[in-house]
């Protein structure tokens, strides 16, 4: 059965398309998007005095081709597909995906007639949400651009489109607790260094320079109604950077965190956004009710976070976590009572019944510290994440390079190796070399943490690759490429069936683990008799003899 295109990927196509024919006729940049505005407004039956100065498209770009939808935000789309280099680099502006813009919207709880300030307010989506709610929007953007598309936006969707105003949410004068709720998705680490600026907010802290990241979350709690609510999209580190600690207890000291919910890196790649890893953060001004807060984990989002193209995928963990926020189940949520700011933390557990014995991985392997000098006259056999089997923890390739060549970590055959960055692929390895005549020296990734085994190694990979050991490690270090803390790897506490079950374990899988190398070897082997034989080194005959002979082997 045919597969139809999503709308949404049909209109960006072609507005990719128009973009090219108005550059064959003469108009790139901001020109272009604001022929594009026009005609859209123009289709739309938007009123002519909300159309944005500019230039109307001429007939050859054919901007009658791009298909409406009632289903679509139409502008939205234009914003984060057409021209994109219009707004990325200039002032930390990106496009906040759909998905992302109603999970926020539901965080924040918003009831018909409600206030709702959006004060860097973009294309004008957090708007349009608060519309579908009944809630009664305003927005704050610098861009004159953007604010003529957020109010065609809003009037396209029933709101009134003068709510939307030209400021700087920074420098805009306080008008004190109005809203009932500010939804944002602000520029992420934007510098503020106007001292007229910088005196209003407690958190400048006398300094000169102050990113933006926080300074919004103060200069939004001034603005919201004692018990108001704020859910806004910052970067990752504020919830774990040791410079936002003060900021941290400043918050808990005037609002009360509600929900954390931590997003992938790359949330905003396919819209031609920033790498940096993000989060959501929903607070409630104080006085207000202290409640368990929600700690919530993302990891798909619905599309692929490493393609620079807008991709859809699955799961969508993202329309997951809405549906648990009204009752359904998701396995990484919770509402937890005396949380810290981390959600990977707030819900780290184990999975050990109770009553089960444990060790703790510091007790059967040596984390090993430093770096052993190569011998600069030796090859190295280098292992690096490709290289593992992440079924089995085998080493199943490797490369040789030069010592002098190789900058990864030293380590040695039998050594237990953990890949910290992104520890739930699960690159839990046993070193050894996969083949015949690679160089004793080994090295590879520097992201690899070296663990040397008491004995028993082959059980102790095992009790290491577990959901056990995954399950406890809290993955914050790394704003672009989440990792594990090296310290808490030996204190993991796993699951131990006595000496005797350790022992029998131990002996299985290292049987199994060199059968399955001798089978990988001849496998090898056969890949090569065959490439001998076209390349004319053996005859047929000389082929018989040679798989007689592996098949003869033990």
């Amino acid at each position: 059965m045919r597969v139809q295109p999503d709308p949404s990927e049909r209109f960006a196509g072609e507005l990719r398309a128009a973009e090219d024919r108005l550059r064959a006729a003469g108009l790139g940049g901001r020109r272009a998007f604001v022929a594009l505005a026009r005609h859209l407004a123009a289709r739309l039956g938007l009123a002519p005095e909300l159309w944005p100065d500019g230039p109307d498209a001429p007939p050859s770009a054919q901007l009658e081709r791009l298909p409406l939808s009632p289903e679509l935000d139409l502008f939205g789309l234009a914003y984060e597909r057409f021209f994109s280099d219009l707004w990325k680099g200039e002032r930390g502006q990106f496009f906040t995906p759909r998905p992302l813009v109603e999970l926020v919207a539901d965080l924040a709880q918003l009831r018909p007639g409600d206030r709702v300030l959006d004060p860097t307010c973009g294309s004008g989506g957090f708007l349009v949400a608060a519309l579908a709610r009944g809630a009664d929007p305003d927005g704050i953007e610098v861009d004159p651009d953007l604010v003529a598309l957020a109010r065609l936006n809003v009037a396209l969707h029933g709101g009134n489109p003068r709510a939307v105003v030209a400021a700087d949410f920074f420098a805009a004068p306080d008008d004190g607790d109005r809203w009932d709720a500010i939804l944002a998705n602000p520029p992420f680490s934007v510098e503020v260094s106007d001292p007229q600026v910088l005196r209003r907010y407690a958190l400048a802290d006398g300094r000169a320079r102050v990113g933006s990241d926080i300074l919004f979350v103060e200069a939004a709690l001034a603005r919201l109604k004692p018990g108001g609510r704020l859910v806004t999209v910052l970067p990752y580190t504020v919830l774990s950077g040791a410079p936002f600690a003060g900021a941290r207890a400043w918050i808990d000291a005037v609002a009360v965190r509600e929900a954390v919910v931590s997003l992938p890196e790359g949330m905003f790649r396919p819209f031609g956004g920033t790498p940096t890893r993000a989060c959501v953060v929903a607070l409630r001004k104080r006085p207000a009710e202290v409640r368990p807060m929600l700690a919530a984990v993302i990891e798909n989002p619905g599309y692929d976070t490493r393609r620079q193209t807008f991709r859809r995928t699955e799961p969508d963990e993202l329309v997951g976590l809405r549906m648990h926020l009204r009752g359904a189940a998701y396995a990484r949520a919770s509402r937890v009572p005396d949380a810290g700011w981390i959600p990977e933390e707030a819900l780290a557990t184990t999975a050990i019944a109770p009553g089960v014995p444990v060790f703790s991985l510091g007790d059967r392997a040596d984390l090993v510290k430093g770096r052993t000098p190569f011998d600069p006259g030796a090859p190295v056999t280098v292992v690096d994440f490709a290289d593992v089997d992440k079924g089995t923890g085998e080493v199943v390739d490797a490369r040789v390079e030069p010592a002098g060549a190789c900058d990864g970590v030293p380590f040695q055959e039998g050594d237990l190796l953990f890949g910290r960055m992104r520890p739930e692929l699960n690159n839990v390895v046993l070193a050894t070399r996969p083949r015949a005549g690679l160089p004793e020296q080994m090295a590879g990734s520097g992201e690899w943490v070296r663990l040397r085994p008491r004995g028993q190694a082959a059980f102790t990979l095992l009790a290491l690759r577990s959901r056990f050991a995954r399950d406890q490690l809290v993955v914050t270090g790394g704003q672009t490429r989440p990792r594990a803390r090296v310290e808490d790897i030996a204190g993991l506490a796993l699951p131990d069936p006595g000496p005797a079950a350790r022992a029998a374990l131990d002996a299985l899988l290292t049987e199994t683990y060199a059968e399955r190398l001798r089978l990988r070897q001849r496998l090898a082997a056969v890949d090569t008799l065959y490439e001998r034989f076209g390349r004319g080194e053996l005859d047929a005959d000389a082929l018989l003899a040679a798989v007689a002979t592996l098949r003869a082997e033990p």
